[in-house]
C-alpha cells in the first residue's frame, strides 16, 4: 500500500476514535478537566474562585488579594 494512504487512514481512524469517545463523555470530562469559575459580587469587592486560586478585587477591578491553592 502506498505510505501516503496509510498515513491518511490512520488519521481517519484516529479522529473517528476521537470523536466517538468525545461523544461518550461529552462535556462532563470538559467540566472535570476545567472546573467553571465562581464569581460572587459584593457591594464592595468580587471574589472570584477557580480550581487554582481565589482573587478579591475591589470596586475598580484592581486586584487586592490572591490566595493560592496549593494541594
Amino acid at each position: 500500500m502506498n505510505e501516503k494512504r496509510r498515513k491518511f487512514l490512520k488519521f481517519i481512524i484516529v479522529a473517528g476514535g476521537v470523536a466517538v469517545l468525545a461523544k461518550v463523555f461529552g462535556f462532563g470530562l470538559w467540566k472535570l478537566l476545567f472546573p467553571p469559575r465562581i464569581e460572587k459580587d459584593f457591594d464592595e469587592f468580587k471574589v472570584t474562585k477557580d480550581r487554582k486560586e481565589m482573587i478579591i478585587f475591589d470596586k475598580k477591578g484592581e486586584e487586592i488579594l490572591i490566595i493560592d491553592d496549593k494541594k
